[in-house]
């Protein structure tokens, strides 16, 4: 029992304790229309919570990275329905736009707008009032499994305790999560209305008690392209020598100077479109 404690303890300290700080961190920064961060740390803390889960269910969480995609398909390998198939828009949201989307597909949205190569706008995002609100469902589905879910609720060997597992008890009741003493818990426990608490709970449906005060907040949706388009790749394409020249120089101080992410066979990399883009801009003008 006390090894298991202790494991458990490092999971919840690791993974759920920062999880927590970057999940409140994250709604702060969807309020405050710091789009960049939000989507980052959105997939950092869905990252975290997932690992925590594999943990304490006996899994390996080496060789993930951020990939949230793979983390979300091996969880649901053993969690199944206690997952979401479809986030729907929750009763009481009162939000206009409102596009469905299947939990798999959230995730890969996420992954995609807020990896972590995308910290310092490579690939430009799109991100909408909604995806709060899905980012709010689909932590309240990850981080209730952080617990040994085939394990008895009641260890021991009195014969009158209840024979039932932590996956019994989230089946039979679809809204309850246990408290772990995490920052998260902490919030939704007390009663002082602070700044903090109203980031990590003012309309968050699932976390929030039922008798918070919450406020409105303006919908909307945002979305950046990626600097390397306007100030790189489109110079590159121009029918003008001198921009095109211009284009080349910039390239090549930018690939020099500027650490990169790996491309996959099947998708190449910023590092190989430009080096691309710069050999057709000189074929083209005849630059050296």
């Amino acid at each position: 029992m006390s090894v298991e404690a202790s494991k458990n303890n490092l999971a919840r300290e690791l993974f759920v304790r920062t999880a927590d700080e970057n999940y409140v961190t994250a709604r702060w920064c969807a309020t405050n229309r710091l789009n960049t961060d939000f989507l980052w740390l959105a997939v950092h803390a869905l990252e975290k919570y997932l690992k925590a889960t594999l943990l304490v269910n006996g899994q390996d969480t080496r060789g993930y990275g951020h990939d949230v995609v793979r983390l979300y398909r091996d969880v649901k390998a053993f969690a199944g329905p206690l997952l979401p198939d479809r986030l729907t828009k929750p009763a009481g949201l009162d939000i206009f736009l409102w596009r469905e989307r299947s939990a798999e597909e959230f995730m890969a949205h996420l992954l995609d707008n807020g990896n972590a190569d995308n910290r310092y706008a490579i690939y430009g995002y799109v991100t909408s009032t909604q995806d709060l609100h899905m980012l709010d469902a689909m932590v309240f589905a990850i981080r209730r499994l952080v617990c040994e879910l085939d394990g008895r609720v009641f260890a021991g060997d009195e014969p009158d305790l209840p024979i039932f597992t932590h996956r019994d008890i989230l089946t039979r009741q679809p809204n309850y999560y246990g408290r772990m003493g995490m920052p998260l818990d902490e919030l939704i426990g007390t009663r002082e209305d602070t700044r903090l608490r109203q980031a990590a709970l003012n309309l968050n449906l699932p976390f929030a008690p039922a008798d918070f005060a919450h406020r409105h907040m303006p919908e909307g949706a945002a979305s950046s392209n990626p600097v390397i388009i306007r100030r790189i790749l489109d110079p590159l394409a121009s029918d003008d020598p001198g921009i095109a020249a211009e284009g080349i120089e910039i390239a090549r101080w930018f690939l020099a100077n500027v650490q990169l992410p790996r491309g996959t066979p099947s998708s190449p990399s910023v590092r190989e479109q430009i080096l691309e883009a710069v050999d057709m801009a000189r074929t083209r003008h005849r630059l050296p």
